[in-house]
């Protein structure tokens, strides 16, 4: 007991708050899988899945234990542009990326016990590619802007734009210009440009950016509306 108590002690000195894996406990002490296994029949820690643990913390929302776990993880997409923009649109589903395929399998689970709506996709995240804010990774701001253009979530990423227009590197957009909006022939650039000139009032350049789809075009004009409406 006297071990399993020091062990308790400096596991939550770490990783309270935190999902903690079996192979970063073992850092702590040898015997770190049996502990754990101890803690958690006890009710000390709980079992998420196979070789991960909760070690718990009074938390009032999802993106407090976003912030306060010590794993890596970037909010991305549509979340980070809630961040970029003040949250223009609201979305109640959490979207991050994460590059260990072990943490992520984790944490889907953990956000399923909590019933949390959480989207946690694996990607190779780039130094330059996030920016530290509020305790929490989250994506590059011309990131999310293509990242949401390519997911049909063009309110989000022209709010994102009006929102940062000063501090907007251009020429890191324009890298992905050619890049298309999914299941559409349609490229980042054109979604783009015919969204900011409407935006901005210049009625005789939108009519001159082409859009073959029809529907692309109607959403695209849609959601400039309404973010030069409420914006």
């Amino acid at each position: 007991m006297e071990y399993l108590n020091k062990f308790l002690e400096k596991i939550e000195k770490e990783w309270k708050g935190s999902l903690v894996s079996v192979r970063n406990a073992g850092k702590i002490d040898r015997n770190a899988k049996k502990f754990l296994s101890q803690l958690a029949a006890q009710g000390k820690v709980t079992r998420v899945t196979w070789g991960w643990y909760w070690v718990p913390v009074r938390r009032k929302s999802v993106l407090e234990f976003l912030a306060k776990d010590r794993n890596f993880k970037v909010l991305q997409k549509q979340s980070a542009a809630s961040v970029w923009n003040g949250d223009f649109v609201h979305r109640d589903i959490v979207s991050v990326a994460v590059q260990d395929a072990s943490f992520a399998r984790a944490l889907r689970a953990f956000a399923k016990q909590q019933g949390w709506g959480i989207s946690v996709e694996t990607r190779r995240l780039k130094p330059g590619s996030y920016k530290r804010i509020d305790n929490l990774y989250v994506e590059a701001l011309e990131d999310t802007i293509v990242d949401c253009i390519k997911q049909w979530a063009f309110e989000d990423a022209f709010a994102a734009v009006q929102q940062n227009r000063d501090s907007l590197d251009w020429n890191k957009i324009s890298k992905h210009a050619w890049e298309r909006i999914r299941r559409t022939n349609a490229r980042v650039s054109q979604v783009l440009k015919l969204g900011s000139a409407m935006i901005e009032g210049k009625s005789e350049d939108s009519t001159r950016i082409r859009i073959a789809d029809f529907f692309v075009r109607q959403r695209v004009e849609e959601a400039a509306r309404k973010v030069l409406d409420l914006g």
